[in-house]
């Protein structure tokens, strides 16, 4: 493909962008380095192709397989696009024949666009979310929402005050983004969805055990880094658990060149660095350890550059990993994301274990099993009907609800319902952190073999409970059972990786004030943020630490919201309705 230039010998495209008017006779493009996609954007119908951060093509061009049709890519494609290969799908697609769009990785998303009509599409796996708009005859659309934007918008309260809670939601009102496996046919004036891949569950024989579960996804796991195996030297984010220690040990199954990162903690609550040494040393694969941010006022981002509310609490920790990778030359990092989602427990309950196509006798242990677990005798027996799970009812929701007690309450709202394919977290990392410092994140857990071994698996094999604990993603730890320490596949409870940051809160309140209560304040203006229950909060050493992490969450949400307001002056008066 034309452009971009092959970094170790991958292909990535870190996104795209466009804005065409409805039969307009020209339409411009080039390609630009992904820091500087937003300069000098033409005022006309244009396409313009984003490629790595530093790289400089001695001829940049669009790739026009046809004349007037441009074929614009985000997302590790890999190997580039063959002339003739690119002609026929655009061909196909023009015909109104989009599955042809499946015989590209699953990871990427795109567009074909003509003066006429763009099709806009995003693979079943991909993590790459294009955004867009149709309507008075112009389409537009962008791996940034920020783009999309002719003025403030007015955001809906609900919708921040989730963010603030930690919730992934996507908060910008009156801007479309497609969900993965989704194409959007947009022709100025409206635009019409559809789904082009469905995650197709794999076949496996009746009664397949937890054991030959087990096998078949390290097997998927191969499929899907062995072409990073021989992309040069990979990085992997090494936590110490088991889904990102399995992945490394795939990587070393294939003779890939591999170092690891772990992001450190010096709190020993939160501190993994015992296993992710133990993984290396028994794979014999270097460890760098990133020492976390330091113990000061300075735990927020000095530079604002948010798409999307990154509402999470590692944002400086995942900000020096970053650096220090690209700092050793590597370009491509992996790590165990969608490990959780796709072999984890979203649903799980007595019903799922009595309908199980598994053994009767592992059904048998694992209902016996569930007699002796932490969930009491009413629940379990509730969980009997189908479409009840013990992880979504009323009591079991409450257990795990983020306190929030400095928010305006908002009446009738309902329980966060978790959504697998909301990843506005993800793309925010992807634009303000990786693709900064030149870097692609591949998640191999969340590609298409994995996801359709996922996809078949009974909810029943997503956690067994035995002798009274529950233990999580059986799979993943059985396929790591033979190739990773015995330290990490079998550890049970989880780490307090939110001590660091409670600490951290009951340090600095004043840091908090400031960017929470200042006279600059926009959660407060806009009626989401209290400031009279915020005061009581930060005075109080006990609802620190239960609302360390919904603050922390709050004040990303707030910078964001400064961001946009800065970035949409002269007037930067953002509103709720």
């Amino acid at each position: 493909m034309a452009g971009p230039v092959v970094a170790q010998d991958f292909l990535e495209f870190p996104g795209c962008s466009g804005r065409i008017a409805t039969g307009a006779r020209t339409i411009e493009h080039d390609c630009v380095p992904f820091d500087a996609r937003s300069a000098d954007r033409p005022r006309g119908s244009h396409v313009r192709q984003w490629i790595p951060t530093g790289t400089r093509p001695a001829q940049p061009r669009v790739q026009e397989p046809l004349p007037g049709v441009f074929l614009l890519m985000a997302g590790p494609l890999g190997e580039p696009l063959a002339a003739g290969r690119a002609e026929r799908l655009v061909r196909e697609v023009a015909r109104g024949h989009h599955a042809v769009l499946r015989e590209l990785p699953a990871e990427v998303s795109g567009a074909v666009a003509t003066a006429q009509r763009v099709v806009l599409f995003r693979g079943a796996c991909s993590a790459e979310q294009l955004f867009f708009r149709a309507a008075g005859g112009r389409t537009q659309w962008s791996s940034d929402p920020r783009d999309l934007l002719d003025g403030p918008p007015e955001f809906d309260r609900e919708t921040l005050w989730r963010a603030c809670r930690g919730e992934d939601v996507f908060v910008y009102p009156g801007i479309e983004r497609l969900l993965p496996g989704r194409l959007a046919v947009l022709d100025g004036w409206s635009a019409r969805t559809e789904t082009f891949e469905r995650i197709a569950p794999l076949p496996v024989p009746r009664r397949t055990t937890l054991r030959q579960y087990a096998d078949l996804a390290y097997e998927s796991l191969l499929a899907e880094t062995r072409r990073y195996a021989s992309a040069g030297r990979i990085g992997v984010l090494l936590s110490g658990g088991v889904d990102s220690a399995t992945v490394l040990a795939a990587l070393t199954d294939q003779g890939a060149d591999v170092v690891a990162y772990h992001m450190r903690s010096n709190d020993p609550l939160a501190d993994e660095s015992p296993r992710a040494r133990e993984v290396c040393r028994h794979l014999s694969v270097p460890l760098v350890m990133v020492d976390p941010p330091g113990d000061d006022e300075s735990y927020f981002p000095e530079g604002r550059d948010f798409p999307l509310p990154f509402n999470h609490v590692w944002f400086r920790r995942v900000e020096l990993t970053a650096r220090r990778i690209a700092a050793d030359g590597v370009r491509t990092v992996l790590s165990g994301v969608d490990g959780d989602i796709v072999f984890g427990p979203l649903r799980y309950g007595l019903y799922d274990v009595a309908v199980a196509d598994a053994p009767w006798r592992e059904r048998a242990a694992m209902a016996n099993g569930l007699l002796s677990s932490r969930w009491e005798l009413s629940r379990i027996l509730r969980s009997l009907r189908p479409g009840r799970s013990l992880y979504e009812d009323p009591e079991g929701t409450a257990e795990t609800e983020r306190a929030g007690d400095f928010l305006v309450p908002v009446p009738g709202a309902s329980y966060e319902t978790y959504d697998p394919d909301s990843a506005a977290q993800e793309h925010t990392l992807n634009l303000t952190i990786w693709r900064p410092h030149g870097l692609h994140c591949a998640k191999p857990w969340g590609g298409r073999q994995p996801r359709r071994l996922g996809a078949r698996l009974p909810n029943a094999y997503r956690v067994i409970p035995y002798a009274g604990r529950t233990i999580d993603k059986p799979v993943l730890r059985l396929a790591a059972a033979r190739r990773v320490p015995d330290c990490v596949w079998r550890h049970y409870g989880r780490d307090w990786l939110g001590s660091p940051d409670e600490n951290w809160c009951l340090r600095h309140p004043d840091a908090l004030a400031r960017v929470l209560d200042g006279h600059d304040a926009r959660l407060t203006a806009m009626g989401v943020v209290d400031p009279g229950r915020l005061a009581a909060v930060l005075a109080d050493p006990r609802a620190l630490r239960l609302n360390a992490e919904s603050l922390l969450c709050t004040a990303m949400v707030e910078l964001f919201l400064r961001d946009l307001a800065h970035r949409t002056e002269p007037t930067g008066d953002l509103r709720c309705r």
